[in-house]
């Protein structure tokens, strides 16, 4: 896929993915990196603008200017608690993410969802229409996420496209058994994903699983694969390696 550079705005730009993004993809895109916590190191494509999710203003100050949001700011955890961290940044700061990326004029919003949103399908490679089934109200921020998703494409015309992220530490060459199943994806794998979701043209709305490709997999890649062109370099159902790239 030919990448055009694109000004994108990285929410949650302190954390984990983000820092893959930045280290996977160089200076692919100008960055404007936005977290309530500072960011160190930037490099001549990056700016940083400290940010709170769950002030409108800020995040429209931060949309400002910006092609894509890629929404990743959010409390991860599972045992998150409701009042404290998940109605200010994953109720409130989800939807200022999309109604700030509309009145801004962006052109898209990645909105990081969770595999969490399905945890409760036991069998392997769900698809991504499967019904909702969070085993958590953290899993359930995120399927809420995703409806406010479909309804600022239905009814704004801003493109969104919903990652169902797995957790991004699988390790090619780590201790992995390949008949387990499992629902991460690496490094590279994540940056390719998300690079595919600023990248691809002509989306109006999309649900896609974020996994590395495995022999048993929580997730399938039919969707993840047709829309975005994604294909994932690692997983189990890759032989292991030394080093993960």
């Amino acid at each position: 896929m030919t990448s055009t550079r694109k000004k994108v705005l990285i929410t949650g730009a302190a954390g984990l993915v983000a820092g893959i993004l930045r280290s996977h993809w160089g200076d692919r895109h100008p960055l404007r990196l936005a977290d309530i916590r500072p960011v160190a190191d930037l490099a001549a494509h990056e700016e940083f603008v400290q940010t709170d999710i769950a002030d409108y203003q800020q995040m429209l100050k931060a949309c400002a200017g910006m092609d894509v949001v890629v929404h990743l700011a959010a409390d991860p955890s599972p045992a998150a608690r409701f009042y404290e961290t998940l109605l200010p940044l994953n109720i409130m700061g989800a939807y200022n993410g999309f109604e700030a990326a509309r009145e801004a004029g962006c052109e898209r919003l990645v909105f990081a969802s969770s595999i969490n949103a399905i945890l409760g399908h036991t069998g392997d490679d769900v698809p991504w229409d499967a019904p909702i089934y969070p085993q958590n109200v953290y899993g359930a921020t995120k399927c809420w996420g995703e409806a406010v998703a479909r309804v600022y494409a239905d009814q704004h015309d801003l493109s969104c496209i919903c990652v169902r992220l797995g957790s991004p530490r699988f390790d090619q060459g780590g201790d992995w058994d390949p008949d387990q199943r499992n629902g991460s994806l690496s490094a590279r794998d994540c940056a390719q994903l998300f690079g595919c979701c600023v990248d691809v043209a002509d989306v109006d709305f999309a649900i896609v699983n974020g996994v590395s490709k495995h022999r048993r997999s929580y997730m399938d890649l039919e969707v993840s694969r047709s829309v975005l062109g994604y294909e994932p370099q690692d997983g189990t159902a890759f032989p292991r390696t030394g080093a993960n790239s």
